[in-house]
């Protein structure tokens, strides 16, 4: 009896210590990944009927407004767009956007269409590709935590704005709270200002547009490029 005790008590000291390595192991590998997972989670949940999914590219969506959304994929081999930010295109064409101007390797113009029985106005997309790699996502959480898995240096936590950065290249990012509600921005997409101004767009023409210009060294001291801002406001 001693020493079937014994074995009781070794094997439920190793459970417990199997059950805090699980507790404590990082879902990406990195702690501000980690962070953002769980914020970018939060704010799909409190707004589930924003959440979609798109069969055709096999990516998650979440709609920010009319035409507005940030998608992620379901599997990073299923096309070069692993994560796409997309807003309406008519607001900067009308404040000079030439949309042919634009890198087409690096912007996705998308007409106006009907899908799936809902009229979508003119789109702008700025695509990003982390990589090839075959993925078996179960969900649209296990999809994003994926994607963040591969390469965690993705993100970056901004501690005077309580943000989480999602960095897709050349200035360009997703900004979104770590807690909703929190602020007056829950999210923001931010793109490189020169690209779109050589394209024509006239920023003095902004207004009414929903975006905003952040000068580097001026409005955005962590920035060496300017910036166009859209925020959104979740909560």
């Amino acid at each position: 009896m001693k020493n079937t005790k014994k074995i009781m008590i070794l094997l439920s000291s190793v459970i417990f210590t199997l059950s805090l390595v699980g507790c404590n192991r990082s879902e990406t590998g990195n702690k501000d990944a980690d962070g953002a997972l769980e914020a970018f989670n939060t704010i799909v949940k409190a707004d589930l009927k924003n959440k979609g999914f798109h069969n055709a590219l096999q990516h998650w969506g979440f709609k920010l407004g009319t035409a507005d959304k940030f998608e992620w994929t379901r599997d990073t081999s299923a096309n070069k767009i692993d994560f796409a930010m997309i807003v309406e295109a008519d607001p900067l064409i009308k404040a000079g956007l030439d949309v042919t101007k634009l890198d087409s390797n690096k912007w996705v113009y998308k007409p106006a269409e009907t899908e799936g029985g809902v009229k979508l106005p003119n789109r702008l997309i700025f695509p990003y590709n982390v990589s090839d790699k075959k993925e078996t996502s179960n969900g649209s959480e296990d999809a994003f935590r994926r994607i963040l898995k591969q390469d965690p240096m993705l993100i970056k936590y901004i501690t005077d704005e309580k943000h989480y950065m999602l960095m897709l290249g050349e200035g360009n990012s997703v900004h979104f709270t770590e807690t909703l509600g929190s602020s007056d921005e829950d999210m923001e997409f931010v793109f490189k200002a020169e690209p779109l101004i050589k394209a024509g767009l006239d920023v003095t023409k902004l207004e009414g547009t929903g975006f905003k210009l952040e000068v580097a060294g001026k409005d955005n001291m962590d920035s060496k490029d300017d910036q166009l801002v859209k925020s959104y406001k979740l909560k």
